[in-house]
């Protein structure tokens, strides 16, 4: 029973940390690729919030899988 709640509790805490942690992850990744690819003059200004808003629909998209599985 107790090994059930742990469990539970766990998974809580991921659902409750995906919203914030993929974004931040996708504008990670885009500043990354902006400085591994200084000659292709890419605007940080653009894709950094193009990184965010694709790691927000990932998290969105991993959300629905969860609410599929529970």
């Amino acid at each position: 029973m107790e090994q059930n709640n742990k469990g539970q509790a766990f998974w809580a805490s991921v659902e409750s940390a995906l919203p914030f942690v993929l974004p931040a992850i996708g504008g990670g990744a885009a500043v990354v690729y902006i400085n591994t690819h200084k000659m292709d003059q890419l605007n940080p200004m653009i894709w950094i919030p193009v990184g965010i808003f694709l790691g927000w629909a990932a998290s969105r998209g991993v959300m629905k899988l969860l609410d599929l599985w529970r």
